[in-house]
């Protein structure tokens, strides 16, 4: 790519991990559709393009080529467009509906949560990626899916495998090598439990993939294993890191926490807040299918481009006081889970995860307080999170 050196080609991919909303500041003001040499990408930083490149799949194609996504996890609904796309989605998005998965919350994580947290109660601190956000995670999404059978440990070795492929959009062959590996090793491990799934149908994400016809029509076993893919990478990091955003947003305002303890109704717009206000999942890649204008941009036919939903979500165009986290903000829709036909299907999941943990961690423990002597540590822009959140609380 030759582009004219502008705003983005003086961005640093150091600058981006270190904290990159400085730099979509700067990006939405002076150059809202800028081409960042760096990573590769047309970055578009501002609410409403953001929008638009999310929602005109004709203009804007998830179906990317290169897709790292395709080329790792096999074709999957992240990766397709058009009919394909449709008829993948109508057939896995019913299990996510709150008829489907409304008892997760009382019946499943609540209890997972509850038995995490009498793992460290009485210690007076606790790491809470590590000791909740990340096994959580992991828990549910095995119940989810239908992977009682794999260990926690296998799942998160096909998690760091898959995204290692997933993110490597420098087409490096080692880290390809380690992506199809996994991916191999997810397909022979699955196997069996698809065949069992298939004879014996249950309330899972996998069974439901297997049994439900649209039209008459279900999906392959190949489709199956490629989504199931996506649910892997999807339902670990981007849901733990929900998790420690929420309550690391919510305890660096003690004043607000201090509401949601006080009726938990509060942890349902406390978790939107956080996600609007350090958006754990940073960008939607989306590649232009023909030259075309935006923001008064040229952009040619095949652009890549990184729709971030985190600047979007911190647009002055479009929030009051974007930069702050406020509890009792006017509701209105954010992008943390992107928009437009490839809206993520498990953001109900997401949810009701970050929400049961915010309400149980401020039930269960007094004076639950971030540790000033071991401050959280963010990095990354297309995933930023902490890898620690140490948290102290009045001993059980």
């Amino acid at each position: 790519m030759s582009e004219a050196v502008g705003v983005g080609g003086s961005v640093t991919l150091e600058e981006l991990e270190r904290d990159p909303y400085p730099i979509y500041a700067r990006l939405r003001d002076e150059e809202p559709v800028s081409w960042v040499e760096s990573v590769g990408l047309w970055l578009v930083t501002r609410w409403d393009d953001v929008q638009t490149v999310d929602k005109d799949s004709a203009a804007f194609t998830g179906e990317t080529e290169p897709s790292t996504l395709n080329r790792t996890f096999g074709k999957n609904l992240l990766g397709s467009e058009g009919a394909y796309h449709d008829r993948v989605k109508a057939i896995i998005h019913p299990w996510f509906r709150t008829g489907a998965i409304g008892h997760f919350p009382g019946e499943v994580i609540g209890p997972l949560v509850r038995e995490l947290i009498a793992g460290f109660s009485e210690r007076g601190e606790v790491d809470l990626v590590a000791q909740l956000a990340e096994p959580l995670s992991v828990r549910v999404l095995r119940r989810a899916t239908g992977l009682e059978e794999v260990d926690d440990d296998t799942l998160r070795r096909w998690f760091a495998g898959l995204a290692e492929g997933a993110a490597n959009f420098e087409g490096d062959p080692a880290k390809q090598e380690l992506a199809d590996a996994t991916s191999r090793d997810v397909d022979e491990r699955t196997a069996p439990i698809l065949d069992r799934l298939a004879r014996e149908p249950d309330d899972t994400l996998l069974s439901s993939m297997i049994h439900t016809r649209v039209d008459g029509e279900g999906l392959s076993r190949a489709e199956i294993q490629a989504n199931l893919k996506v649910m892997i990478v999807g339902g670990l990091q981007a849901v733990s890191d929900a998790i420690a955003i929420t309550v690391w947003a919510l305890l660096s305002h003690p004043e607000q926490a201090a509401l949601v303890r006080a009726d938990p109704e509060l942890a349902a717009p406390a978790v939107e807040e956080a996600l609007r206000w350090h958006s754990p999942v940073g960008t939607s890649t989306r590649q232009t299918t023909a030259e075309t204008e935006l923001a008064g941009v040229a952009l040619p036919a095949g652009a890549l481009i990184a729709a971030v939903l985190a600047s979007a979500n911190r647009d002055p165009r479009h929030w009051d006081r974007p930069d702050a986290y406020v509890l009792d903000r006017p509701r209105r829709p954010h992008l943390a889970f992107a928009a437009g036909p490839h809206v993520c299907v498990g953001s109900l999941l997401a949810r009701f995860e970050a929400r049961t943990a915010l309400q149980e961690l401020l039930g269960a423990l007094g004076g639950l307080r971030l540790d000033p002597a071991r401050p959280p540590v963010f990095t990354g822009w297309e995933f930023r999170s902490p890898q620690h959140l140490h948290l102290l609380f009045d001993p059980a």
